[in-house]
């Protein structure tokens, strides 16, 4: 059954485009890149289904922004430019498998609870990014600091 050409079924038209200009694969090779299997990318390009869930993280894996795949909206490498170009798109993709495991781990969890972790998580990843903006500061003041004993 093929969908409608709607915003919605242009995820085949920009996962194509992802997928051959910015990445420059094959679906083969994308297919294995992702883990999804070489049928699913046919279908999903041939806009005869569209991506589940599990496709769609396995596919953010690549480095491609999801609400540009999914909306069209935005930059399609927003979130690897954000964490460091295409070249640490082995980092998205770790940071992909552990939302995904984070996502796992949450589920079944009554509301209430899963709210009190997702809170403790966003703390905690605060706390270690004041940590390591304090200690790339620290370090530039070394640095500051051992060129002006050179003078």
């Amino acid at each position: 059954m093929l969908l409608d050409s709607t915003p919605e079924n242009d995820i085949a038209e920009r996962l194509r485009l992802w997928r051959k200009t910015a990445l420059e694969l094959t679906q083969k090779e994308f297919a294995e890149a992702t883990g999804v299997h070489l049928s699913a990318i046919r279908k999903y390009e041939n806009r005869n289904s569209v991506p589940s869930s599990e496709s769609l993280l396995a596919i953010a894996s690549t480095g491609v922004d999801l609400h540009w795949l999914l909306t069209g909206e935005g930059d399609m490498r927003a979130l690897a430019k954000r964490l460091g170009s295409a070249a640490n798109t082995e980092g998205v993709a770790d940071l992909v498998h552990g939302l995904m495991a984070i996502e796992e781990l949450l589920h079944g969890i009554p509301d209430h609870k899963r709210s009190a972790v997702l809170d403790e998580i966003v703390s905690r990843v605060r706390e270690v990014k004041r940590v390591a903006e304090l200690e790339t500061l620290v370090a530039k003041l070394q640095q500051e600091r051992g060129h002006l004993r050179k003078r």
